[in-house]
């Protein structure tokens, strides 16, 4: 698109994939800290997480990603997503790895998924999300699982907890 500004999606990996997000989308990239549990959430869905004095919604990757729990690295940080640029953060997102930042528009959602389009960036195939739809989806899978949708199934907590 002539005149266009580029755009930078931030590119991380989890569970082996390859995702990117529009940078604008990120409040920050955090160190992990210690996850609480949340008395009416699953651990095996998520907990909160100290940031910046306030509590920081964070949710495990298989949550929200087609990827095995079992099959994830222990994470070292935490992307943070914002609704909004003033926004200070509304999820956290814990991620295997950070691998940068590339050049690239973020997308034009066509149906419900998290996933605008899959591209190649730097020789690897990259989901590019669309941090609302994520941010939404988070929420969805929150209610769920304290309505008791997902009540009865079992897990262990996960790494950071």
């Amino acid at each position: 698109m002539p005149g266009a500004q580029a755009e930078r999606l931030l590119a991380f990996e989890v569970g082996g994939s390859v995702y990117a997000v529009p940078i604008a989308d990120v409040a920050e990239v955090a160190d992990l800290g210690r996850i609480a549990a949340v008395p009416t959430l699953p651990q095996r869905v998520g907990g909160v997480m100290n940031h910046h004095g306030d509590a920081l919604p964070i949710l495990h990757p298989s949550a929200l990603f087609e990827v095995a729990a079992d099959g994830l690295a222990e994470p070292q940080h935490v992307l943070v997503l914002a609704r909004s640029p003033e926004d200070r953060g509304a999820l956290g997102l814990p991620v295997d790895r950070i691998l940068g930042l590339v050049d690239g528009a973020g997308g034009t959602a066509r149906g419900p998924d998290a996933v605008v389009e899959r591209r190649p960036i730097d020789g690897r195939v990259v989901s590019v999300l669309d941090a609302r739809r994520l941010l939404r989806r988070a929420a969805e899978v929150i209610e769920r699982s304290v309505l008791g949708a997902d009540a009865g199934e079992g897990g262990e907590a996960w790494a950071g907890s």
